[in-house]
């Protein structure tokens, strides 16, 4: 196991409160044995002959999802990274068991890659990203591309993984084709094709199932809630000419040539009371502790747009208020908003998770869940680290 670097936002005695008389099962991972697929079995059979991360010290989270509850225990999952130094994971769960506090590897996905990628998305190198979860059950990700050549592949897709068994040895399978892909290309700024990164699932109020996605410019469309797959029945339906079916939601800053790169990406749907919030990432990811990543909102009437700032200004034309960044956090490249909730009525608590790159390195990139609470219809993100000790105490 490796150690959450969680302050906490309760102290002892409201902990010791919120918990009762019962006493708190102490920390107790070894009775969830990972037989299946072991992420701990991979990392500790990589040879490191290259650059990669293995030791617990090293152990590498990026493009966090949100928290999701299974089977008693809270799970989420992460990017995959370069297959190499015996890492072969397309991505990776991780769990929050019982009783526990910390962070723990959890299963290896996609190891053996689906044929369907190497068909859409040659140049792929076995990395997905970006996971996200309908339910717990089923979750979203992306196929990028790589570089061929020097050259990049133009196509990109989103895919789809679902779960059978008990967490948390569960059996993953993929949907064995494409959800959406990219043909394009996202740099096409006079008709911009929606790029098919960073997937994000919303279902409304009536039951009906949304993706928001996108990079350099985000984009919503709706998924058939039976199947999970594009409403249309088809993954290239853009490049079909059908785009009635995609709404286009946000750009990327025009301030990027004071700030970084002009990028968008990382959306994520929330409902709050009658209104919708788009988080979305600005600037520049992936950089380690030169990341310029911050997490910006705007919120919509409907859950296709238009998503405005607090000063009223669309998300198309620069919109975006500040959720967090390293200045009002003090972590570096805040990335990948979610929403975890759990209780009801006045003690409902909404987790807010996010990456981020610790200035020291160690690791290059790791996760914060922070306690999520609403000034004036807007999102406040606190100073303090959320204590998973609360959840346990509430759903012993």
């Amino acid at each position: 196991m490796i150690s959450v670097v969680f302050a906490g936002c309760l102290d002892d005695e409201e902990i010791e409160e919120n918990l009762s008389d019962e006493p708190v099962k102490e920390p107790s991972s070894e009775e969830y044995n990972i037989t299946t697929n072991s992420l701990e079995a991979v990392f500790n059979s990589m040879n490191y002959d290259g650059e990669y991360y293995y030791t617990k010290e090293e152990w590498v989270i990026h493009d966090i999802s949100e928290i999701v509850e299974i089977d008693g225990m809270l799970m989420f999952g992460v990017t995959g990274k370069a297959q190499e130094d015996g890492y072969n994971c397309g991505l990776e769960t991780w769990y929050i068991f019982p009783g526990e506090s910390e962070f723990t590897p959890g299963q290896c996905l996609l190891s053996e890659k689906p044929a369907w990628h190497s068909e859409h998305v040659p140049s792929n190198d076995g990395a997905l990203w970006a996971p996200n979860f309908h339910g717990s059950r089923t979750m979203y990700y992306t196929v990028p591309t790589s570089e061929i050549d020097g050259q990049e592949d133009t196509k990109s897709c989103i895919g789809m993984v679902t779960a059978t068994g008990t967490a948390p040895n569960l059996v993953w399978t993929d949907h064995g084709e494409p959800i959406i892909c990219q043909l394009e290309g996202e740099e096409n700024d006079e008709d911009p094709e929606p790029p098919a990164l960073d997937p994000a699932i919303f279902i409304d109020d009536g039951g009906r199932m949304y993706m928001v996605y996108g990079g350099a410019h985000i984009w919503i469309t709706e998924l058939d809630s039976e199947t999970g797959e594009h409403i249309s029945g088809d993954p290239l339906s853009w490049d079909n000419g059908d785009n009635g079916d995609y709404v286009h939601l946000a750009n990327g800053p025009s301030d990027a040539e004071n700030d970084g790169d002009p990028w968008i990406e990382a959306p994520y749907i929330h409902k709050e009371g009658d209104w919708y919030y788009l988080f979305v990432n600005w600037y520049d990811c992936c950089q380690g502790v030169d990341s310029t990543y911050e997490i910006f909102v705007g919120r919509s009437e409907s859950v296709t747009g238009p998503y405005l700032d607090e000063t009223g200004t669309d998300m198309l034309e620069d919109g975006g208020t500040l959720v967090i960044a390293h200045e009002s956090h003090d972590d570096i490249g805040p990335g990948h908003a979610g929403i975890f909730e759990y209780g009801t009525g006045e003690d409902k608590v909404q987790v807010f998770t996010h990456h981020y790159y610790p200035d020291d390195e160690t690791p290059w990139a790791y996760a914060h869940a922070r306690v999520l609470t609403w000034e004036n219809g807007w999102p406040v993100v606190s100073q303090e680290l959320w204590n998973p000790m609360d959840y346990w105490g509430t759903n012993k």
